[in-house]
């Protein structure tokens, strides 16, 4: 069984590992990296850890576009 680094918390549907690991009934998923021991998430941790980055501020800006979207209509 491998574990397998997930950098969010909506598990929900997920098929696939930020590694590109498609994921079975035996893979567990950590936000940890201490418990991750899957090597290709630790290869790619660089990566994976830059690609959620970008998500957070994409996410973060999205919602600042939202704020003052809502100021100027209220």
């Amino acid at each position: 069984m491998k574990t397998h680094f997930a950098p969010f918390t909506d598990l929900e549907d997920l098929e696939q590992a930020p590694c590109g690991t498609w994921l079975g009934e035996s893979s567990e998923l950590s936000g940890d990296w201490t418990m991750v021991d899957c090597r290709l998430c630790k290869k790619r941790k660089e990566r994976i850890a830059s690609a959620a980055a970008a998500e957070d501020r994409a996410i973060v800006e999205q919602m600042g576009n939202m704020a003052t979207f809502m100021r100027a209509q209220g």
